[in-house]
């Protein structure tokens, strides 16, 4: 038998008092009000559960756990959050109509919350950035999800195109989301996320979006409504003449650290901004020799397979069974050692454009800020990761098509508040919005019932973050 010889110091005490994390709901409640969510999200639900409360505990789980809506709806029953949102016990087909409610009212919704976030930012230049993304659908009910071009990483999943519209820097704020099959492609998408933010622009806006998405009708649409535009453009054989005539006499050198020089040239209608890149190059010719030594692995695959007499490998052939195909192939590489394969596989695609781009604008500016501007465009693709990877809008798992547009509502309202934090919060300014996330989840609530039915609340963790986010927010009450 072990004697004891210390003083035990910890003695627990069961007792009802509760903790939970409060930092997010603090921040989604506060921007909530701010940003008029109550009376342009609560004019849709008139009877039961207010629609505001079921939609501000979303946002909350959107920016906490965030499995799913049915996970969402028993979070939001237990007891203690209950109280805060001052509802009565619900069942998850409420939340799952919530959303689909969310989703039928999306445009005017969007269109009331646009005009409230810039009356927030004081009415600021409106120059936009466009740009358009993928995103997998786990299901079978939603005509909006197609098979297409991925660019989430799941080529074998039917996925959903998002399209977003944020305010150029310094503001980066997300201000247009669109919504379409999963099989369109960036023209075609652009006409509604343009079309979306369209009226909210200042006359002579600058609209910055990357070359998938260039077409003439496009660009006519934004000069037609008095603004301008900035974009990448596919190379032609004109553009091909303009590079072979480099000199780094006669352009100009705006980044002597990567070799960047440019050379403009004005159209009646267009400004071309020719740029050549020595970093650049460099990068593309180790690309192409990576493809390179692909393609010579796959046709030395091939030429095994030739010279032992067996069939095609698997990954060569069209793996179909209700295709009949008959192969008859050969390689060049009989004769040839490796050496001189990749030469020939080298030159093949190397195209002589490696380290060359093109802008094009119907604004005249310096190749520089040119430049500038469309690399802004970076902030643009964070807030793709950001959605897809921090707040997690995907993969989309409900049902219907208005739950589709319903759930990716309230991903985009959550990361609207990210980045409004983002840009009123200055310690937060160039914080992830992963640490964001995190700092907030870290403050707890403690309810302490004090035996006469009043109850006190104890707040704890706070840590430089939360407490600049926070005291930000809720200062004035």
């Amino acid at each position: 038998m072990t004697k004891q010889t210390k003083l035990r110091t910890t003695q627990l005490t069961p007792n009802d008092n509760k903790s939970f994390s409060i930092g997010t709901a603090l921040m989604v409640d506060d921007w909530y009000e701010r940003l008029g969510l109550n009376d342009i999200i609560g004019r849709h639900k008139s009877k039961g559960i207010a629609l505001d409360a079921l939609v501000r505990g979303m946002l909350v789980d959107q920016l906490g756990d965030n499995f799913s809506v049915l996970q969402a709806s028993e979070w939001m029953n237990r007891k203690e959050i209950l109280e805060h949102y001052g509802i009565r016990k619900f069942n998850a087909k409420t939340l799952y109509r919530a959303v689909e409610t969310l989703g039928r009212n999306r445009e005017r919704i969007i269109r009331e919350l646009q005009d409230n976030v810039l009356e927030l930012l004081g009415r600021p230049k409106t120059d936009v950035l466009l740009d358009w993304t993928s995103i997998v659908y786990y299901g079978d009910m939603a005509k909006l999800a197609k098979y297409g071009y991925s660019r989430d990483h799941h080529p074998g999943e039917r996925q959903l195109t998002l399209g977003a519209a944020q305010l150029a820097p310094p503001f980066d704020v997300p201000i247009g989301l669109t919504v379409e099959s999963g099989n369109i492609n960036d023209q075609a998408h652009m006409k509604a996320t343009y079309g979306q933010v369209r009226r909210l622009l200042e006359p002579g806006s600058l609209v910055v979006f990357d070359r998938g998405a260039n077409d003439k009708s496009n660009l006519d649409r934004i000069e037609l409504d008095g603004n301008d535009y900035l974009t990448a453009k596919k190379l032609n054989v004109s553009d091909d003449a303009v590079f072979q005539a480099f000199s780094e006499d006669a352009w100009e050198c705006i980044d002597a650290e990567s070799g960047v020089y440019a050379v403009k040239r004005t159209f009646p209608s267009r400004v071309n901004y020719y740029f050549f890149s020595e970093k650049l190059k460099i990068d593309h010719l180790k690309s192409c020799r990576r493809k390179a030594e692909r393609l010579l692995a796959e046709a030395v695959a091939i030429q095994n397979s030739l010279d032992r007499g067996k069939k095609l490998p698997k990954r060569f052939r069209i793996n179909n069974p209700l295709v009949d195909v008959k192969y008859d192939y050969q390689t060049k590489l009989v004769g040839m050692d490796e050496e001189e394969a990749l030469r020939l596989l080298l030159a093949d695609v190397i195209d002589g454009r490696e380290g060359c781009f093109c802008l094009t604008s119907s604004k005249d500016m310096a190749a520089a800020e040119a430049l500038r501007i469309y690399r802004s465009k970076d902030a643009i693709e964070k807030l793709f990761h950001s959605l897809k990877s921090e707040v997690e809008i995907k993969p989309v798992r409900v049902w219907t098509e208005d739950a589709v547009f319903g759930v990716l509502l309230i991903g985009f309202i959550a990361q609207l508040m990210i980045s409004l934090t983002r840009y009123f919060v200055k310690p937060v300014k160039r914080m992830s919005t992963k640490f964001i996330i995190d700092a907030l989840k870290k403050l707890t609530v403690t309810v302490v019932s004090m035996g006469n039915g009043l109850k006190k609340r104890f707040y704890s963790n706070f840590n430089e973050v939360n407490k600049a986010i926070l005291a930000d927010f809720i200062s004035e009450t």
